[in-house]
């Protein structure tokens, strides 16, 4: 452990954190907020110390075919060496070697008991198994005397915590796996006697678990426990209740923009009916007959043909020398008029004196440059009814 790491431990069912220089306190009240604060710190680092009595460490050579499914095998491999249900075990692993695996095996209970006693501390703090906490270098093993148990780091994934009383006993049955060097720390020199028969490769250090961390080298990737089911997790229910009022205030929001888009629509429809029929309505005054589909242009084609745009034979090409030619006759006047323009042609019914008038009116267009036909003719009484029709010339 480095002056940048800290750890949080569990001794007699009790959360404790051990900060570097500054000794082991209990996590209540008056520490919790200067724990956080560690913990919002990028250039620190707290992890939780899983206790050694509860975590075996393995070491597993697999198979390159075994790797495929490894998170199912795993348990199955290792279920002989195990006296407990392999549903009730926790697995996590971590790679060594291309063939072999560091394994951490931990009860499911003690998985959910740690995790209340973390409380709501961030889900990203790592959970390593207090021996691989330890100092660990080629041909070194670390023992760390720590009150009645010892903690021994005997490899690279290796680990073990027991009581202080079965030491005696452990230490004989390594005795012939022994590295060139073994480091304990102790507060004191009254377990010496248990190391006597490896005098001759034992340093001897005064000290705890945190001068073992403080100067020894930390693993640059220590085994974490949490994978599988107890992998963390992204904390979306608080991110869901920092942020629920700002998602109701925007909900709020888009349901008012909503409404008032569907009420402008609403309007706009009801007032684009309203025109529509408007339109309609002076279309019939112009032109009473026929379907209305494109007002605006029918309207259009309407006026192009009947102010000359379309042509000679338009209806005021038609209209204006007629006009004229009746304007210079006091005594004949119009009865109706007819313009069709399909056949640009205009028919015209006359009142005049006699039929001679009839013809000068006639001969007036002709000499306009139009074509005239006299269609019919009748006296009644001292007046002559004539129907012209009226066409463009040649």
């Amino acid at each position: 452990m480095s002056e940048n790491q800290s750890l949080l431990r569990i001794r007699d069912g009790r959360l404790y954190w051990l900060e570097p220089g500054q000794g082991e306190v209990a996590v209540e009240d008056d520490v919790i907020q200067r724990l956080r604060a560690a913990l919002a710190q990028r250039n620190h680092q707290v992890v939780f110390a899983a206790p050694g009595e509860d975590v075996r460490m393995v070491e597993v050579s697999v198979t390159r075919e075994e790797r495929r499914h490894l998170d199912q095998a795993l348990p199955f491999m290792l279920e002989e060496q195990l006296s407990e249900d392999i549903e009730a075990l926790h697995f996590a692993r971590g790679k060594l070697h291309d063939n072999r695996l560091q394994v951490a095996v931990v009860s499911e209970v003690c998985m959910g008991e740690w995790q209340a006693q973390l409380g709501d501390l961030p889900p990203t703090l790592p959970w390593i198994p207090e021996p691989l906490l330890l100092p660990c270098q080629n041909g070194e093993w670390t023992v760390v005397l720590d009150g009645d148990r010892a903690l021994l780091r005997l490899g690279t994934g290796r680990g073990a915590c027991i009581e202080l009383g079965h030491l005696p006993l452990l230490l004989s049955s390594l005795g012939g796996q022994a590295p060139e060097r073994v480091v304990v720390y102790a507060p004191d020199d009254s377990q010496r006697p248990a190391f006597e028969s490896w005098a001759d490769r034992l340093e001897w250090r005064r000290g705890g678990l945190a001068e073992a961390l403080l100067l020894g080298q930390r693993s640059e990737a220590p085994l974490d426990l949490r994978q599988g089911a107890w992998a963390p997790r992204l904390p979306y229910e608080a991110w869901w209740r920092q942020w629920r009022p700002v998602a109701a205030l925007l909900l709020v929001g888009v349901v008012l923009h909503t409404g008032a888009t569907w009420l402008d629509l609403r309007r706009l429809d009801r007032e684009n009916l309203v025109l529509r029929g408007e339109v309609q309505a002076l279309y019939r005054q112009v032109n009473p007959r026929g379907n209305v589909v494109d007002a605006e242009r029918q309207l259009r084609r309407q006026i192009q043909a009947l102010s000359g745009e379309a042509g000679d034979a338009s209806f005021t090409a038609l209209l204006a020398p007629l006009g004229e030619a009746v304007a210079q006759r006091r005594d004949t006047r119009l009865a109706s008029l007819n313009y069709s323009q399909r056949s640009s042609e205009l028919r015209v019914n006359l009142l005049a004196p006699d039929f001679d008038e009839v013809e000068a009116l006639r001969q007036a267009l002709v000499k306009a440059g139009l074509e005239a036909k006299l269609e019919n003719s009748s006296r009644n009484r001292d007046r002559v009814r004539a129907r012209l029709s009226i066409g463009g010339g040649a």
